[in-house]
């Protein structure tokens, strides 16, 4: 029961990083405006404005799957483990697709 709750909270604060990490991805677009430089603003501002939905759905899906298994006297500190991989997964992939979405010319 400790080493869930522990790793919950890890994952809450790695989701708020992250879902502010994801915000910040949006900066990457100042550069559009320099000549030769094509950006895919429909792509990333799919990305940035979902991201971090998707972070806070991972984490509450991961806290209440938890806190189901808790209540039946199961072992839930694995999908608390994996809650955490899949946010840290959701932050890579969003920033794969920023940067597939800004293409530098020069």
């Amino acid at each position: 029961m400790v080493a869930t709750i522990t790793v919950l909270t890890v994952a809450t604060a790695a989701g708020l990083v992250v879902a502010w990490g994801i915000v910040f991805l949006s900066l990457g677009f100042h550069s559009c405006s320099a000549p030769g430089n094509r950006c895919d603003e429909t792509l990333g501002g799919v990305v940035v404005y979902a991201g971090p939905v998707v972070v806070a759905l991972v984490v509450v899906l991961a806290v209440v799957v938890s806190v189901l298994r808790l209540v039946r006297r199961r072992v839930a500190w694995p999908v608390a483990v994996i809650g955490l991989v899949a946010v840290v997964a959701v932050f890579f992939a969003a920033l794969l697709l920023v940067d597939s979405a800004v293409t530098l010319g020069i």
